[in-house]
């Protein structure tokens, strides 16, 4: 392997750890909420397997718990922008320290800007 693709490889994985960061401390944060916050949790407490009881109906209790998935506050709701836009944008400049963090600056911004029209 070429230095050049060793380096881009190493900037890669930089991007990948902050991004996995980002994404536990929303779960992180999540969880806090609800013991089953969200996705998974929600389909391990609306269909319990090996011989657990199910005290709810299950595709109402799953619809309920997912509901609480999403972005209710407008912190939450500019977290998972600046995570979308992250992977979405800046995955493609990994390899360019001074791109991605131009990037991530963007998409930031870009987020703030949306907010102002989500926001009531």
């Amino acid at each position: 392997m070429s230095m050049k693709g060793r380096s881009n490889a190493r900037a890669a994985g930089r991007v990948v750890a902050v991004l996995v960061v980002l994404v536990l401390d929303t779960s992180v944060h999540a969880e806090n909420t609800s013991t089953y916050a969200c996705w998974g949790g929600c389909y391990n407490q609306c269909f319990p397997r090996n011989g657990g009881t199910q005290t709810q109906t299950s595709p109402n209790c799953y619809y309920n718990c997912l509901s609480s998935c999403f972005p209710r506050s407008p912190d939450d709701f500019e977290n998972y922008c600046e995570i979308g836009c992250s992977l979405k944008r800046c995955i493609p400049v990994s390899y360019d320290g001074a791109r991605l963090e131009s990037c991530f600056g963007l998409c930031t911004n870009i987020c703030k800007q949306l907010l102002k029209f989500v926001a009531p």
